[in-house]
């Protein structure tokens, strides 16, 4: 199993750091966007120097979609597992799979439309792509915690304790 400082209060395993950072690094074009729009004066500048092609945008915002997904489903982890819809949760690692995909597919068909001129930022973001896909794939603590979040949260009625008095 895993060391007790990747458990919570409730017991159940906490996303690791990594995680949060592949997610992160898969909702990229959602924090540009919202950077963007921060700066009023240059807002249409700053997107262009990250998509000179606003189709760029508009395609990068949908690969995105699902890792934004899988952050409001960790986020109200909680939540999910009281309400007993811990069927949620099996979702994440597929999502997760579904947006490095779309990424790649997306990235190679730039690549195409370059005829595979050599570009640092293609090749970086697939390289980056595909260590995410590696971590994802192989990671244990990803594995564990899928495991614990699919087991449904225990009521005050189930109460395992003797006693009958549930959490003190």
């Amino acid at each position: 199993m895993l060391a007790l400082k990747y458990y919570d209060e409730a017991g159940r395993v906490v996303p690791s750091a990594a995680l949060y950072w592949c997610l992160l690094y898969m909702c990229r074009s959602f924090l540009v966007f919202i950077a963007a729009l921060s700066f009023r004066q240059d807002s249409s500048s700053l997107l262009a120097l990250f998509y000179p092609d606003k189709g760029y945008l508009y395609i990068s915002l949908l690969c995105a979609i699902p890792a934004v997904l899988v952050l409001l489903i960790m986020s109200f982890r909680d939540k999910i597992r009281l309400k007993g819809h811990c069927w949620l949760f099996t979702l994440i690692k597929p999502l997760i799979l579904a947006t490095l995909a779309a990424d790649i597919v997306f990235h190679l068909a730039i690549g195409n439309k370059q005829y595979w001129a050599f570009s640092w930022l293609i090749a970086l973001t697939l390289l980056v792509d595909m260590l995410c896909l590696y971590f994802v794939g192989k990671d244990r603590h990803l594995s564990f915690m899928l495991r614990d979040w699919a087991k449904p949260a225990v009521s005050e009625k189930e109460d395992p304790s003797p006693s009958g008095l549930g959490k003190s």
